[in-house]
């Protein structure tokens, strides 16, 4: 309705909002919230492991946002919010964090030295936000009169219920926190936690409610004495503002002493306390989606990854039969392939063996959604759907992230890791991988006028030189006929030249009419077993293009048969595939695709 009559409705809106302003009051009917439990992770029969979204009136949202834009345009132009959070800032980012996090421990394994980290984290954050504290700490950050008031109104009596299944609990009071699903939300959250930073000595990351404690350690004592005065802080300001960290044993904050050093040579780090309560020491640790072991070769990372993009790959199988290939591609890039890449620019370089782990899952995609055989030539398949390999994505968006942070489009934490002169010569192989050395010297090996380019056109010049042109399918409705033009195509079909030369079960590449091999243009061309249907194959193709094929050389009428023509128009090219589907699947040439298929 909004978008319908956007001229009607905008009037009202705006005197609504300017009311609320002006009074300091802000309207009762918005405060009420429908709450939908969404699953985080583990036992869904866990109460404690579902997050309350809170599904609120659109108006005020509109509301909300104007709200969200000024105060944070104020808080970011008076430098008041911490440069250590990342967490719900536009232009920052996980990666961002976890770039800088790993950078830290890589530039510590090259100087031979260990990092110790605490992984901290906050219980039902959201939840737990004291109304009185909050209203106390955006005064202390200059928003003061109506305003103030209008936020202090915007806490106080909201009501909330859980919907489920159409069942409605009744009504509660919220007494604390704010609303999850909000647009203010956020960032009032960042507001009562940004003074968290403060005095803290150690390197100190915060992504909303993650906290993470780094420290180089140089000394062992100096290291364990800085961490646990830090962990001192942290628990006196919870206590003061009434927050929990990590409040059961179950739930203990977790260290990782990160070293490239052998056991006999480690440092023997005393034991942290948090809460009262030991910090569990771990070899590794998931943040922010990532896990990180302790020497960083994200072994287990990409292992988990695996597991999870193979669970796309089955529902790729079972969607194979009943959808169309840009359906499957579309499965593809949203359930396997954000698995395989995420924080890829970090981890890129870790070892052959595991990237090809995660290049053999994008081929086994590629072979679900083109229905080839297996072993089909990998190049020519990702030709076949217009993909780059893992590897060269890989590459792409490590430059890609260091053009934004060379260009000021990163937070400046990062610009402290970019390099200004060539590496040391000593420098191990292992540091040369990671992202800043890495993408130092490709950068340097780029033309300048490209560098010189904005972010867009630099981004779409890169892709431009490692994606391949992918063939057309022109919406061909023929599921198994489009897989059987494809395996042409990609020269791994039953054509008897096709199976001699990947040895698959054929000691004579010569046709059964013992004229010559049977290759593609002799099956679709010359082969005398198929004249009838070859003729109304060339009847129709030449009806399409509007001259007849006699006309046209053998290997330009193959690529029309086999891949249309790019001066065509989409229907004709359409009607030109249909058309060999038809003469492939009359010719009953490959009857016995489905036994050989993936």
């Amino acid at each position: 309705m909004l978008k319908i009559c956007p001229e009607e409705v905008a009037k009202p809106l705006y005197l609504i909002f300017r009311k609320s302003l002006d009074t300091g009051l802000f309207p009762s009917s918005w405060k009420y919230a429908n709450v939908q439990p969404v699953h985080k992770k583990n036992s869904r029969q866990d109460k404690s492991m579902y997050r309350p979204i809170s599904l609120l009136c659109l108006c005020s949202k509109i509301y909300e946002k104007l709200l969200f834009d000024g105060v944070y345009n104020f808080l970011i132009s008076n430098c008041l919010l911490s440069p250590n959070q990342s967490g719900f800032r536009p232009g920052d980012s996980t990666i961002n964090q976890l770039l800088a996090i790993t950078s830290e421990i890589y530039k510590s394994f090259e100087l031979g030295l260990e990092t110790r980290a605490a992984f901290l984290d906050m219980s039902k954050a959201f939840d737990k936000v004291w109304h009185p504290g909050l209203i106390f700490k955006l005064k202390q950050n200059g928003i003061n009169g109506k305003l103030l008031d209008m936020f202090e109104h915007y806490l106080t009596d909201r009501k909330q219920r859980v919907v489920l299944n159409g069942i409605e609990s009744p009504w509660e009071n919220l007494l604390s926190g704010v609303p999850q699903g909000s647009v203010l939300g956020p960032l009032l959250f960042l507001i009562y936690i940004n003074d968290l930073a403060l005095n803290i000595s150690a390197n100190i990351k915060l992504f909303a409610d993650d906290a993470s404690l780094f420290i180089q350690v140089r000394n062992v004592d100096a290291a364990q004495a800085t961490l646990m005065n830090d962990l001192k802080l942290i628990t006196e300001w919870a206590h003061t503002w009434k927050m929990k960290f990590n409040p059961e044993v179950s739930k203990q904050a977790i260290e990782v002493v990160f070293s490239c050093k052998y056991n006999k040579t480690r440092g023997m780090h005393p034991p942290l306390v948090f809460n009262d309560i030991p910090v569990a020491r771990k070899a590794s640790t998931k943040h922010l989606g990532m896990i990180l072991d302790e020497k960083l070769n994200f072994r287990e990372h990409i292992k988990e990854a695996l597991e999870k993009a193979k669970k796309g790959l089955a529902l790729m199988k079972f969607l194979s039969k009943l959808v169309d290939r840009k359906t499957l591609v579309l499965t593809y890039t949203m359930h396997v392939r954000p698995h395989l890449e995420y924080g890829d620019i970090i981890f890129h370089g870790c070892g052959k063996s595991l990237m090809d782990c995660l290049e053999r899952i994008q081929y086994q995609a590629g072979l679900i959604a083109t229905g080839c055989w297996k072993n089909t030539n990998k190049e020519k398949l990702y030709a076949e759907l217009g993909w780059e390999s893992l590897s060269e994505r890989r590459n792409l968006r490590r430059l890609l992230t260091y053009h934004k942070i060379i260009s000021g489009k990163t937070p400046p934490y990062l610009n402290e890791f970019v390099q200004s002169e060539p590496l040391n010569a000593n420098s191990t192989l292992r540091y040369q991988n990671t992202f800043f050395p890495y993408c130092y010297s490709k950068w340097d090996e780029l033309d300048p006028s490209l560098k010189a380019l904005d972010f867009n056109p630099f981004k779409s010049k890169l892709l431009s030189s490692i994606r391949p042109c992918k063939s057309g399918t022109f919406n061909v409705n023929d599921r198994y006929g489009l897989k059987l033009l494809t395996c042409i195509r990609v020269g791994h079909s039953d054509l008897r030249s096709h199976r001699f030369n990947k040895n698959f079960n054929c000691v004579n590449p010569v046709c059964r009419c013992s004229i010559e091999e049977e290759t593609p243009e002799h099956f679709l061309l010359r082969c005398p077993f198929h004249m009838g249907p070859r003729a109304r194959l060339f009847h129709e193709v030449s009806s399409k293009i509007g001259k007849p094929v006699s006309g046209i050389t053998e290997q330009a009428l193959c690529e029309l048969l086999l891949y249309g023509l790019p001066s065509l128009s989409n229907d004709v090219n359409k009607k030109i595939l249909t058309a060999s589907i038809k003469f492939i699947k009359s010719c009953k040439r490959f009857k016995k695709f489905e036994a050989f298929s993936l």
